[in-house]
């Protein structure tokens, strides 16, 4: 993908957050089994990112906007937006002990 503007039409900053809010909900259950994206903001800089998963505990993250938006497009980004979004998920789904023993 090529890096777009955040500046200029509204159009272009409309489906940037649009990219970015698909990506976060993407990469939360890769990053955690049984967690899901409940709700994303973003407003003042930041992306908060509700998440529920198997305990019945949302967990509520904040990230950079800048970090969720450079995501879309670099994966040093994309590495340190899955270790943020894995951080919060982590606390929403219970482990289920190895029935091996």
């Amino acid at each position: 993908m090529t890096p777009r503007p955040l500046f200029g039409h509204g159009r272009c900053i409309r489906v940037l957050v649009m990219e970015t809010r698909d990506l976060i909900e993407r990469l939360v259950p890769e990053v955690t089994r049984n967690a899901t994206v409940v709700q994303v903001d973003e407003r003042d800089g930041m992306y908060r990112v509700t998440i529920a998963g198997t305990t019945g505990v949302e967990a509520r993250c904040e990230i950079a906007s800048e970090i969720a938006v450079a995501a879309v497009d670099r994966e040093d980004a994309r590495g340190r937006l899955a270790s943020a979004l894995k951080a919060c998920a982590d606390h929403t789904v219970a482990e289920v002990p190895d029935a091996r023993g």
